[in-house]
């Protein structure tokens, strides 16, 4: 398994955590948007049914947002290879009603934990035992960061629309578009747009002008847009057409000058130069808008120095997405065709950090100085007081109607008088330019009503007047109810669909349980697999590890193979724990309540996870000597959790000083006198069974009183396996040690640190040998090499020079005799040398 479970830093830390797999992660990043931090990857896995579903489960911070989630992603095999292999399952915000709980109290594993979310839950989900660490490590990461939503939430509304991104994929989201009618409902929202063309006036102290022309609304607005042109701004900020401390002062008089008695906080303000737009917003509100992003194109001289030109902000308020504009066209009287490219430049040149175009958007409200004029005429001295007779004149209604400029857009109904040229401090026109309606508000879009659509005359700092209109907008916005319940629907629906067109089997069952399972006794059994989908399907059991699909004490057949459409076949598994795979199975015992879990791929299909486990009926052989030696009766009274409990205890005591099952054997071999001749088999053979072992083996494992029920051969061979088959060699963790020892008193000295019943079996075994040797009954060579190469087996020493001739020389130091050792001239030194006649227990 990959690791992916790692906390990533994300510069809030004063320790560096290591970082997951680098491909997983930037696999992983590519489902996420630039301004979205992947905190943490967690590897996990859910049970659907038979079937073991692989999770990542992604800790993400939104920029935009300021909170946090957990996405939920399903995947086919970990390490990933592509970003398709990550399909979204479940998004949990966390918020006040986010859980992460711990289950100890599964049947299944105490690797179980739930997830809550407001929507939904408990959802469960599990980690493997080798992963607790990163799980601990992945569990305070989250809490801290619930914590930290706690502390944000005491003083803000959360923003998790964010997620809505997650909730909403591919073929789901089509299906969902399709059935918006049926959950999506429209929020009255009051919009006020608002243009001045101040004519580089620096903005006045006090704010009674601006509240004149920013309160007029009947009815407190949700949204303030406001542009201005021809902003003020000081010689040492001209360098930096974005540079706050030229707005200021406007802002705060503009925050200042909102509807009375609403509270108002600035959702984003943007200037180029002296063109200058802000969008105000009521502070309940805030939380509902995501993505707000600017950006502004530059028109005039050389369309680079930004006398001309515009400023959006586009914003998403619930489902809708709305786009502001304020524009400064070009100027003059006669320049109608440089006024249209402007708008023409504006609109192909204006995209956002998301790609979006001001025309993707629903609701579109552009305003600012158009700069279109009334046609050339005589001026005519004295107020103007028939507007309507005054715009058969306007350029930009006759650029619109021609298709030339603002192509799709609305305007109200102008009932004021023309809004430029004044004369500044008067209401009095400047008759040198003839008066035209510079200052417009268009919109664009659906459900807009346009409410009130004035100027403010009383405003006299600039040539120009400013101009505001109030609009009655319905933003699309879901209703969650209706949301989750047509959301349910459409992920069953397209879950049907995938599941009728994707190849798949069925079996008849996921569990093999093979009942009592004894050491060389082989037993069968099999499963059936369908192919339930009008497609034919190959299927093949998964490799786990390298060319192993199933541990080595099982046999699947077949192996792969198809299944054409309305075809079932079986498939048998045999299980035989022999003398090559009982270590292998008392291993797994030790650390698992199964045999084995089995992975039945089908092709372009999902996985199926089959388990096989059985009662595995405990034997003297495969077993350590020190295990044995805590039995208190025959290993056939112990079940399978009590044998696993005593191979899991390191503890220091025993109940005997050697296993009663080793002492039978040396007994029972003793007893035969010559009979024992040659009975010992060459290393070589010694794994070729004895026709009549089981019965040793069940006359061991019972403590039988009966005479012994097989040959003196099978004695033998059963002597040798008992030492043979445990995991570690007899003389580990010395083996390396006594294979180098020069004399028998050096490797007696390694001999006296092995546990009490280990050393008490090899000295009580050399003494055996040493006597059937004395005695003529086998040929101490052959019984070298045998044992030798048994008690001191090392897959890293056997790779050692002399390895095999080590083991037999070592083997001699403690069965030759005092007299065959001081007649080699090889005076060993042994303390405990003193010539054995006998053997005695």
């Amino acid at each position: 398994m990959e690791l992916v479970g790692d906390t990533i830093s994300n510069g809030s830390s004063s320790a560096d955590p290591p970082v997951p797999a680098k491909s997983t992660l930037n696999i992983v990043k590519q489902r996420f948007k630039k301004d979205e931090d992947i905190l943490y990857i967690f590897e996990s896995y859910q049970l659907k049914g038979p079937e073991y579903v692989t999770h990542l489960l992604v800790l993400v911070s939104s920029e935009s947002g300021g909170t946090y989630a957990i996405v939920s992603f399903s995947c086919q095999r970990t390490p990933l290879s592509s970003v398709n292999e990550l399909v979204i399952g479940k998004v949990f915000a966390i918020d006040e009603q986010f859980k992460l709980r711990q289950d100890d109290t599964s049947s299944i594993a105490a690797q179980q934990f739930d997830l809550f979310s407001g929507e939904e839950g408990p959802i469960k989900y599990y980690y493997y035992p080798s992963e607790t660490a990163k799980f601990e490590e992945f569990y305070a990461t989250v809490v801290n960061c619930q914590a930290l939503m706690t502390a944000i939430h005491l003083d803000t509304v959360l923003n998790f629309r964010w997620l809505n991104d997650y909730r909403q994929i591919g073929e789901v989201k089509q299906e969902l578009k399709k059935r918006e009618s049926e959950y999506m409902i429209y929020q009255d929202t009051k919009i006020y747009c608002a243009t001045w063309n101040v004519n580089n006036k620096q903005c006045l102290n006090g704010s009674h002008s601006l509240r004149t022309w920013l309160s007029r609304s009947e009815q407190p607005p949700d949204i303030y847009a406001i542009g201005i042109q021809e902003l003020y701004v000081p010689a040492k900020s001209m360098l930096s057409s974005t540079d706050a401390a030229a707005d200021a002062q406007w802002i705060n008089n503009m925050i200042n000058s909102m509807y009375p008695g609403v509270e108002y906080s600035i959702l984003k303000s943007y200037r180029m130069m002296a063109v200058f737009l802000i969008v105000i917003v009521r502070k309940p509100l805030k939380q509902q808008i995501l993505n707000v992003r600017c950006n502004y194109v530059t028109r005039g001289i050389f369309n680079a120095l930004g006398n001309k030109g515009g400023v959006a902000i586009s914003l998403q308020l619930n489902e809708g997405n709305i786009c502001f504009v304020n524009s400064h066209l070009a100027a003059h009287s006669g320049q109608k065709a440089a006024r249209n490219q402007d708008y023409q430049g504006i609109v192909g040149g204006m995209s956002f950090e998301d790609g979006r175009t001001i025309n993707d958007h629903d609701h579109i409200f552009w305003l600012g100085d158009l700069n279109y004029r009334l046609k050339e005429r005589e001026p005519q001295p004295g107020p103007l007081d028939d507007p309507q007779l005054l715009l058969i004149d306007d350029e930009l209604r006759e650029e619109m109607n021609n298709n030339q400029c603002f192509i799709g857009y609305s305007e109200g109904d102008i009932k004021f008088q023309p809004t430029y040229k004044f004369e500044p401090n008067t209401d009095n026109y400047d008759m040198r330019r003839l008066p035209s309606y510079c200052d417009r508000i268009l919109w664009k879009g659906t459900r807009i009503e346009l409410l009130e659509y004035n100027s403010i005359m009383e405003i006299r700092q600039s040539d120009h007047k400013p101009v505001y209109g109030v609009f009655h907008v319905k933003i699309k916005t879901r209703d969650h109810a209706k949301y989750k319940r047509v959301q349910e629907e459409v992920l069953k629906a397209v879950d049907k669909r995938e599941n009728d067109n994707q190849p798949q089997i069925e079996v008849d069952k996921t569990i093999i349980d093979f009942g009592r399972v004894r050491f060389n006794e082989p037993s069968s059994s099999y499963f059936n697999v369908y192919n339930t989908c009008p497609l034919q399907v190959d299927f093949s059991f998964k490799e786990k590890d390298i060319d192993s699909i199933c541990e080595p004490y099982l046999q699947i057949d077949p192996r792969e193979g198809s299944l054409l459409i309305d075809s079932a076949r079986s498939i048998w598994l045999k299980m035989h724990a022999d003398v090559r795979s009982i270590s292998g199975l008392l291993r797994k015992i030790r650390t698992n309540d199964n045999f084995d879990i089995l992975i039945l791929h089908v092709k372009n299909g999902r996985d199926i996870f089959i388990t096989v486990t059985g009662d595995y009926q405990p034997s003297c052989f495969g077993l350590s000597m020190e295990t044995m030696c805590r039995t208190d009766r025959a290993l056939s009274d112990y079940s399978q959790s009590q044998i696993k409990e005593l191979m899991n205890n390191n503890s220091p005591h025993y109940r005997v000083t050697m296993p009663r099952e080793f002492f039978l054997l040396i007994d029972y071999l003793y007893k035969q006198g010559a009979l024992q001749q040659g009975a010992f088999p060459s290393y070589e053979s010694r794994n070729q069974l004895k026709a009549d072992f089981n019965a040793v083996r069940d006359w061991l494992d019972t403590w039988s009183q009966d005479p012994f029920p097989a040959s003196v051969e099978t004695a033998a061979q059963a002597l040798l396996l008992l030492l043979d088959l445990p995991e570690q060699a007899l003389l580990e963790p010395f083996v390396e040690n006594l294979l180098n020892s020069a004399s028998k008193q050096e490797a007696m000295n390694y001999i006296d640190l092995l546990s009490p019943p280990n050393r008490n079996v090899f000295m009580h075994l050399c003494m055996f040998l040493r006597v059937g040797i004395e005695s003529g009954y086998y040929d101490m060579h052959q019984v070298a090499v045998t044992f030798g190469r048994i008690l001191l087996r090392s897959s890293e020493c056997s790779a050692l020079p002399n390895y095999h001739s080590k083991c037999c020389a070592f083997m001699k130091m403690f069965i030759e005799s005092d007299e065959e050792l001081m007649g080699n001239g090889n005076d060993s030194g042994a303390g405990s040398g003193t010539r054995s006649t006998g053997l005695h227990a």
